[in-house]
């Protein structure tokens, strides 16, 4: 059975995934800037899994971050000595990339739709709720259409804290209604019941172009908190990335 760490490297966390075959044997979350955790948090996963550097086959990376791609790289040669796959320079992901400037797509929106295409079918709308929002489209054919790209959640909550004279500091939480009756349930409720307004009304206008059989897909760090405000979505696989990523290293052999 071959074993494969997935790594997808985001803006905010760096999410790592050992699989046994198919299964996803163990998880890390590893704060993108903190280099000096990196070698630390490669062997906690690796114990987590209860495995040995050995008995790992290869090491598969989508990023958006080529400094932490770098400096990982080094980590994971001195902890696993496996090979290391990064997509867009080492293997291509097998999707037909039909945005206009090829090379701005990012790894992991590509990773993502073609694991909604190879995983739930097409057409597919992927809302994925990190460090930004992103929607990415794959058609009927099974195509990479383009999408969009918003805010996060969290850089929203920010940016109302930092830029006015009053408004605090929120944690987020759940919304209990939408009509906010202080300040913090105001922005709670607005952040929230406002993003999944928002990806109801996306999704319904995607609808209208791909048809009404299109699949849904909801990812990310915030994903099980925005589907509670989100109706339109019909799946949450907050390992679509990783998964894609195992698959992509599947299919090369």
């Amino acid at each position: 059975m071959r074993r494969i760490v997935a790594i997808d490297i985001g803006n905010t966390n760096i999410t790592a995934g050992i699989f046994s075959g198919a299964h996803l044997d163990a998880k890390i979350k590893i704060p993108t800037h903190s280099y000096s955790v990196y070698e630390a948090q490669l062997r906690k996963l690796l114990i987590s899994a209860s495995l040995a550097a050995e008995d790992i086959d290869e090491t598969v990376i989508s990023s958006v971050v080529p400094l932490a791609s770098s400096r990982l790289s080094v980590h994971l040669n001195k902890v696993l000595k496996c090979r290391i796959t990064l997509t867009g320079r080492d293997v291509k992901v097998p999707i037909r990339n039909l945005y206009r400037e090829k090379d701005e797509v990012g790894q992991d929106r590509l990773v993502n739709a073609f694991a909604a295409k190879v995983l739930y079918g097409a057409p597919a709308v992927i809302i994925d709720f990190g460090t930004a929002v992103t929607f990415d489209l794959v058609s009927k054919k099974g195509e990479y259409l383009g999408g969009l790209i918003l805010p996060g959640i969290e850089m929203s909550l920010r940016s109302l804290y930092k830029h006015t004279a009053l408004l605090p500091r929120v944690e987020l939480k759940e919304a209990a209604h939408i009509i906010g009756k202080d300040t913090v349930s105001s922005m709670r409720g607005g952040i929230l019941f406002g993003f999944g307004a928002m990806c109801d009304g996306l999704v319904a206008e995607y609808r209208k172009i791909l048809g009404k059989g299109l699949k849904v897909i909801l990812t990310g760090g915030n994903a099980k908190l925005v589907k509670k405000y989100a109706r339109s979505i019909q799946i949450v696989d907050e390992n679509i990335t990783l998964k894609g990523l195992l698959l992509i290293s599947t299919m090369k052999k």
